[in-house]
């Protein structure tokens, strides 16, 4: 679930919630069918997780600080992970991570699947985040929001 501060910064920053967002007891309800469309269709495992609640409810979008890595929208997520830009060179790279922003600024973030840790991976830098030799930014999409959506540069 997320936290008190998230859910302020979503609220914010205009993001939308679902049907099932009740604003007087401020809780955010996600059934076990909208998880389980996580792992149909982008292959995720572990569905109680930071990811998942972030992205059943906000459409991504930049930080407070317009960095210039924009998070992807789910319905982004979704087109590369099906025809991933990284898969003439990476052909199995959605196996493991997704793409979660754009490559415009030469470089783009990545969740990966199995351990929920955020990459930020530089074009130079794809032989080695492929390799597993390049380190994580954050080892948890839930610490990686704090940071992104925080009021610090």
């Amino acid at each position: 679930m997320l936290s008190q501060k998230i859910i302020n910064k979503i609220l914010e920053t205009g993001f939308y919630f679902d049907d099932e967002f009740d604003f007087e007891k401020n809780k955010i309800v996600l059934t076990q069918e909208s998880r389980e469309w996580f792992r149909d269709n982008l292959g995720l495992k572990y569905l109680n997780s930071a990811f998942v609640d972030f992205y059943s409810f906000c459409s991504g979008g930049c930080g407070p600080n317009d960095n210039a890595d924009c998070l992807y929208g789910l319905e982004e997520i979704c087109e590369d992970y099906k025809q991933s830009f990284h898969a003439d060179d990476y052909p199995n790279i959605t196996d493991r991570y997704l793409q979660i922003s754009s490559i415009e600024g030469e470089g783009s973030y990545f969740y990966d699947k199995k351990t929920d840790a955020v990459y930020d991976v530089d074009w130079g830098d794809m032989d080695d985040f492929m390799a597993g030799r390049l380190k994580p930014i954050f080892t948890s999409f839930y610490d990686f929001l704090e940071w992104y959506y925080s009021e610090e540069d």
